[in-house]
């Protein structure tokens, strides 16, 4: 019974146009086509950002190799903000911002062919002691990472999906 659902589900995906997001599209553009570039932040705390958006950019779309065609070149940006002040003017939270500046490149004609920014906030409650709200900005640090790459894959996407037609 679940196998027949399931076969009849894929039909109706597959008459409607889905793709999924890694397969190749129309021209044979994939995500795993794009080498992901990192470019230096301006303060530590940003370059540990990048690195960790490009982990999961990594995780999501595959290691492209050098001869790939396209790349994009990631500038990332960290900031971290105080929320919720209590009456003896101690934070009581924090939301965390995670921005990637990208540009899409064809690395045959050097062209830059879109370009964008993508970020995300995470927000946590700050805990008592100093050392809470380091690892608490930690966590925060790498959930809007993730969430900013995931993002990220999905304007790619779109950006080949749209070409692609």
């Amino acid at each position: 019974m679940m196998r027949t659902l399931f076969i009849l589900f894929a039909f109706v995906l597959a008459g409607c146009g889905f793709t999924p997001l890694h397969q190749s599209g129309a021209d044979g553009t994939r995500l795993a086509d794009v080498v992901v570039q990192l470019e230096k932040g301006q303060k530590v705390a940003d370059n540990r950002a990048g690195f960790l958006l490009t982990q999961r950019l990594r995780d999501r779309i595959g290691n492209a190799s050098s001869s790939s065609p396209y790349e994009i070149r990631i500038t990332p940006s960290y900031k971290r903000q105080r929320l919720g002040l209590t009456d003896g003017d101690v934070a009581s939270r924090y939301d965390v911002t995670v921005r990637a500046s990208w540009v899409l490149v064809d690395k045959k004609t050097g062209k830059n062919l879109t370009r964008g920014n993508t970020s995300t906030v995470s927000t946590f409650g700050a805990p008592s002691g100093a050392y809470g709200v380091i690892t608490a900005d930690n966590v925060g640090v790498e959930q809007a990472s993730k969430q900013t790459a995931d993002k990220l894959v999905i304007e790619l996407a779109r950006y080949f999906a749209t070409t692609s037609k």
